[in-house]
């Protein structure tokens, strides 16, 4: 897979069977099925609907966190004590982190708002608030993000997290993921019909659909040289992954399944084994009608007449469709079925009952088997497709002390920028509005963006379900194109990959659906605002418009995701994973997003400036996106780079210290001499000029907020447009450095060689990236 080997230390999972790997485990050995009432589930199901809702913790564990945080904190400490990282740290507290994936994080706070109005539960609701929670009294201080790609999250979070340790930027990985079980997913995948009256029977003949399960698997990985060297036991070793898109349908699979083959042979691929080496595969086997056909076909196409041979499971049968919990859950428990040497059985269906001659579905009892490594599959919405390969722990090397990656990463170029905030589309309207010298104009261009001022970028007849948040994300990549001097998009898109950012995702619309359950109950589910409003529909429809075949999936739930989002694609381009990709953020106007920071005391619906009084900041939509690309790809089609992405840092509070956080994001980027601030009017603004003062004296500072409203997620990366369109840091408006010592206000006219980008996020993570401006660096 790479330079380094990368290990599993730790692993747990909590199922419908068991609050332990090794409960889970039995119960799926002895062919049990987990299925029953759905007690916690907020609105009231029929007599006789079962699904797959995890055993019940100890009653004075957690008890006043919100369900998902008990149980997610529960796994996670779990996991790091059988790694031994719970106590005492092996590594330096910075270059230790989290990478999680999710589908629908924490929206059973959603829920308590709509029906009683008290906007509190709000303050737990996104996917950086459920981390945070969960982790809460972990000394783990580096990077911290959630990604989602559908029911294929936590396997992608395990992909991710093996780039940041390939790449060096940390020591050790807390990944895997979780969903629990919610009326917002249970309504959706029902109205959808694709929740069985009877069990779940993957690949039978009669099969009718999936049950619904709740579930959290974590794992925890390193490479293996930091493993031998602090006397940890490694369970497993990650030997590849594969991602891919269908680019196809958002909710349906690609009939042959395109992608998801794919992403099998990449994965196998970057095992360096071949297809007839796999001894396990852990199918996602929804026990959908298209959905298990697909996968057939993608099994077929990548293991040929060895099919026939190798063993099968659909632990789905067994558990339920966890959702974004499946991918990590199920490959805990194919690395135990290696570990035991076992093939576990399938539930709830016959060998004279799967519909496929060729396909070894074990059924039954366990049985014996040679497994030498395993392949998990997790397909999701959107045609979001991740394949992780597992070998056994490798035999110990002399154990060293290995800091990071030894070999070079490779420069990575932004070549293609595109803009869209209120009161200018274009980067050109964009770069005359910062320039503009009209005191207070900015505050008149806030709220929601007009569709008839960005419409001529997209397919009108296409994007006419889709959520303003999606409308943004791809008329701005339209741009981005288009300033990139991409002559063939379709041919560009075949090899290229997306990680996009949101704070809030397509908030309207899970409004508006959540809504109507509130009133009507399950039946009043509305498939369609389900589908587009999941985290990931933004990067599933790019996926679409441009046929994007590479990966795709989207940072949520933080004001840093943008950040992130550049910062993760730029190194999977550095480690040659990847050869270009779209990055970008888009934010929505939301009432209730703004009422809910308003509760909050950020929001006032009004304007101020930067490092002046704390009176709160308003909002406004935008969208922004990059085209990264490498050298390679870049000179092979003629283009031209706005920048360099050099280097990224991310850190979480300590014992609640956000200053210090920020203070040492800005150390590892070398305490930066240009830097672009996210003050926004709140104690954000404090916190970084505290920050900036302490390790980065003389420094020139500016910020976007003031020129434009508050747009979370998009926001860094509109500081980063601005800079690399202008070839000059913005200038800072008002006057809140003044009295600063040390510290000077941007006043636009400055040329540097590089620039910091910093953003705070309301829980206290802090990420920053360093570019390069053309022909500087």
């Amino acid at each position: 897979m790479g330079a380094s080997q990368i290990v599993i230390t730790g692993a747990e999972v909590v199922t419908c069977l068991g609050t332990s790997r090794e409960e889970t485990w039995r119960g799926v050995a002895a062919g049990r099925c987990g299925m029953g009432p759905l007690t916690a589930l907020e609105s009231p199901l029929p007599e006789g609907k079962l699904g797959g809702q995890a055993v019940d913790l100890p009653t004075d564990y957690e008890p006043q966190s919100p369900r998902e945080v008990r149980y997610l904190k529960w796994t996670i400490e779990r996991a790091l004590k059988e790694a031994g990282a719970l106590e005492t740290l092996p590594y330096p507290r910075q270059r230790c982190g989290f990478m999680l994936g999710t589908t629908l994080h924490g929206m059973r706070g959603g829920g308590k708002y709509l029906r009683t109005g008290d906007r509190a539960p709000l303050q737990q609701f996104l996917a950086g608030s459920t981390l945070e929670l969960a982790v809460a009294g972990l000394s783990l201080t580096g990077f911290a993000a959630t990604t989602c790609s559908a029911c294929s999250s936590s396997l992608g979070s395990i992909a991710l997290a093996a780039t940041l340790l390939q790449t060096g930027q940390l020591d050790l990985v807390v990944c895997g993921g979780y969903d629990t079980i919610s009326e917002y997913a249970y309504g959706g995948f029902n109205s959808l019909r694709l929740v069985a009256e009877g069990p779940l029977r993957p690949f039978a003949k009669d099969r009718q659909g999936m049950k619904l399960g709740e579930g959290y698997g974590i794992v925890i990985l390193e490479r293996a040289d930091g493993a031998v060297a602090r006397g940890a036991k490694a369970l497993a070793q990650v030997l590849g992954w594969g991602e891919s898109a269908d680019a196809h349908h958002l909710t349906q699979p690609h009939p042959e399944g395109d992608g998801a083959a794919r992403a099998m042979a990449m994965a196998i691929g970057r095992a360096g084994i071949t297809p007839a080496e796999i001894g396990l595969v852990a199918a996602h086997a929804t026990g959908t009608p298209d959905n298990d056909a697909a996968e057939f076909a993608a099994m077929s196409r990548v293991f040929g007449a060895d099919l026939e041979r190798i063993p099968v499971v659909g632990f789905k049968s067994h558990l339920g469709h966890t959702l974004g919990g499946a991918g990590a859950v199920e490959l805990i428990l194919a690395m135990t079925a290696m570990r035991e040497q076992v093939a576990p059985p399938c539930a709830n269906v016959t060998a004279e009952e799967v519909e496929f001659p060729t396909l070894r579905l074990n059924t039954g009892a366990a049985k014996p088997a040679r497994i030498g490594a395993t392949l998990s599959t997790s397909l999701g919405f959107g045609g979001a497709n991740t394949c992780v390969v597992l070998g056994p722990a490798p035999k110990p090397p002399t154990p060293a002390v290995h800091s990071g990656r030894s070999e070079a990463l490779r420069d990575v170029f932004i070549t293609g920028i595109g803009v869209i905030v209120p009161g200018a589309v274009g980067n050109e309207a964009f770069i005359a509005k910062l320039s503009s010298e009209s005191p207070g104009a900015w505050e008149r261009d806030t709220g929601a963006i007009a569709e008839e001022q960005y419409i001529h970028l997209l397919n009108a007849r296409r994007i006419r379900r889709m959520s303003e948040q999606v409308k943004l994300t791809l008329a701005a990549t339209a741009i981005a194109c288009q300033d990139a001097g991409i002559a063939d998009v379709a041919a560009f898109a075949q090899q290229c990959s997306a990680i996009l950012g949101s704070a809030h995702g397509s908030a309207n619309y899970s409004v508006a659906y959540y809504s109507e359950i509130i009133k009507q109950g399950l039946v009043g589910a509305n498939p369609m605002l389900f589908a587009e409003g999941v985290p990931n529909a933004s990067s599933a429809h790019l996926s679409l418009m441009l046929g994007v075949k590479g990966a795709c999936q989207t940072i949520i739930g933080t004001r840093t995701a943008g950040l992130d989002a550049l910062r993760l694609a730029a190194l999977r381009i550095a480690e040659g994973s990847w050869e270009r990709a779209v990055i970008g953020a888009a934010e929505e106007h939301s009432e209730v997003i703004n009422e809910a920071y308003r509760h909050c005391g950020l929001y006032v619906g009004s304007g101020g400036a930067p490092f002046a009084a704390e009176g709160g900041f308003v909002t406004g939509a935008a969208g922004v996106s990059f085209i990264l690309e490498s050298r390679e790809s870049m000179e092979g089609r003629g283009g031209r780079a706005h920048g360099r992405v050099l280097e990224g840092a991310s850190a979480r509070p300590r014992d609640t210290d956000r200053v210090e956080a920020c203070r040492e994001v800005l150390q590892q980027l070398g305490s930066p001499k240009h830097v672009i601030s996210s003050a926004n009017g709140t104690w954000i603004d404090r916190t970084e000029l505290a920050a900036l003062r302490r390790c980065c004296a003389g420094a020139v500072v500016s910020s976007v907020y003031g020129h434009l409203a508050e747009s979370f997620s998009v926001g860094p990366l509109l500081s980063l447009a601005g800079t690399l369109l202008s070839g000059r840091m913005i200038g800072l408006r008002g006057g809140g450095l003044a009295d600063v010592a040390g510290l000077s206000a941007a006043r636009g006219t400055e040329t540097p060689e590089s620039v910091v980008a910093l953003c705070t996020d309301y829980q206290g993570l802090v990420s920053g990236v360093r570019v390069g401006l053309k022909g500087k660096s």
